[in-house]
């Protein structure tokens, strides 16, 4: 029986690593390792990449998170661990035992908790005790089901807090829950910094709360203050950005430098201004974006950079009509009134230069273009849509700017142009890339 281990993070790198390690004889017995990312600020992602089978982008939301990670996963049984906690030795033999017999199951183990006070003993046995009485499990228990009860179940409800009591009691209804006497060793930072009487309190009062029916979302703004606290996510809610980009894959990206530098070093470097461009839009949270993919929006690439959800398809016969279509798309979003269209081979964009773009159409500017030094742009904002604008354009010409300019006064639009960028299209431009602070890596030939 192969386990596919599902573990949501959202900024720990503080334990990311080793409780990866911890897992590496799993993963040499054959079993699978998904880490579902809910948008780490630090470097969770880049130290979980290696030591994982597979590394998917998500929005935050611990449930979504969790359920995006079954959707990849590739066994029968899929179970569910925070970064923060430690399953027994030979967790995988006792979930195969437990879910022997060919039939659907699910269930749990006992818990233990890290910190030393007797305190901790006891709020763990009552833990493990109310989780017998009532078939519900927390999620510090690491819950394990076969990917078939899990679907059949619908997953975890798309709610904001106390999934894991909502999932067992969809899973109840389906088959005997089957818990393990081994203990997962579970983090005691959050007694140990709360205080744990305070701690036990505020979740019988959440846990009753719920009860009572107040809403998921509510009882997250008590349980995460700070999170809730910090008000609306991005400067521009009613702005999308849209990034452009073609599928990673040799002979397919920056084919006039791979004849230069060859194949390789054009691969790696293109994968490098990706990066830094998804990065500098995410870190810049100005406003919700959406990758566009050429064709293939589950590529591995993609999703180890993007949140999986907001990866869409370009759709068109040339780049003209691929943008003028999410363009489209995009502004046909409820609440959405303006656009951005950025490539993924301008390392120079910075989140300055994006905010300059913003406050333009923020202003009612209806067209805003970021000129290229070759002659293109590497941005176009818009307030609403036109396909005049990238009809007729010679797109791999040295004149697209122009021709657009042409298109924009043709129909009457108020434009503005921002100050011009450098992208990377063939070796003469390379040495432009020793002026980006901070510096980008890449295999040079």
């Amino acid at each position: 029986m192969r386990i596919s281990v599902v573990i949501p993070v959202l900024n720990e790198e503080a334990q990311i690593v080793s409780c990866l390690e911890r897992l590496r004889p799993m993963r040499a017995l054959g079993h699978e390792i998904i880490v579902v990312d809910g948008g780490s600020e630090d470097a969770s992602r880049a130290l979980a990449a290696p030591l994982c089978d597979r590394l998917v982008r998500s929005r935050p939301g611990r449930a979504e998170q969790m359920n995006l990670g079954a959707r990849f996963a590739a066994s029968d049984v899929v179970l569910f661990l925070h970064a923060d906690s430690e399953l027994p030795e030979g967790a995988e033999q006792a979930v195969a035992e437990a879910l022997a017999g060919g039939k659907p199951g699910w269930g749990w183990f006992d818990v233990r908790l890290s910190g030393r006070a007797p305190v901790f003993r006891i709020i763990g046995a009552f833990m493990n005790l109310r989780a017998r009485l009532t078939a519900v499990c927390t999620g510090d228990q690491a819950l394990f089901v076969s990917a078939e009860l899990f679907h059949t179940a619908g997953g975890f409800p798309g709610i904001a807090l106390m999934e894991d009591i909502a999932v067992s009691k969809k899973l109840r209804k389906l088959a005997r829950p089957r818990p393990l006497a081994k203990k997962v060793l579970s983090s005691s930072r959050r007694w140990e910094r709360d205080g744990a009487a305070r701690t036990i309190l505020r979740m019988w009062r959440l846990r009753l709360l719920y009860f009572l029916g107040v809403s998921p979302e509510k009882l997250a703004a008590m349980y995460y203050p700070r999170l809730f606290a910090a008000g609306a996510r991005y400067k521009y809610p009613s702005a999308r950005i849209a990034i452009f980009a073609r599928e990673p894959e040799i002979g397919a990206v920056k084919t006039r430098l791979a004849a230069q530098i060859g194949e390789e070093a054009a691969l790696g470097l293109y994968r490098a201004m990706l990066r830094r461009v998804i990065e500098t839009v995410e870190q810049a949270a100005l406003a919700e974006f959406h990758l566009w993919a050429a064709s293939d929006p589950g590529h591995e690439e993609f999703l180890a950079l993007c949140n999986v959800q907001d990866i869409r398809l370009q759709q068109g016969e040339d780049l003209g009509s691929r943008m003028h279509h999410a363009a489209a798309a995009e502004l046909a979003e409820v609440g959405t009134e303006c656009v951005l269209i950025v490539g993924a081979d301008c390392p120079a964009l910075t989140p300055e230069y994006l905010e300059r773009a913003l406050e333009a159409l923020a202003a009612g500017v209806e067209v805003v273009l970021g000129p290229a030094r070759d002659g293109g742009y590497v941005l176009i904002g818009l307030r609403r849509v036109s396909a005049e604008l990238f009809r007729d354009v010679d797109w791999g010409g040295p004149d697209v700017l122009e021709q657009t300019l042409e298109r924009v006064r043709e129909a009457g639009l108020r434009h503005q142009s921002l100050a011009s960028l450098w992208d990377v299209d063939d070796a003469d431009d390379l040495p432009l890339l020793d002026e980006l602070r901070p510096p980008l890596p890449w295999p040079r030939p």
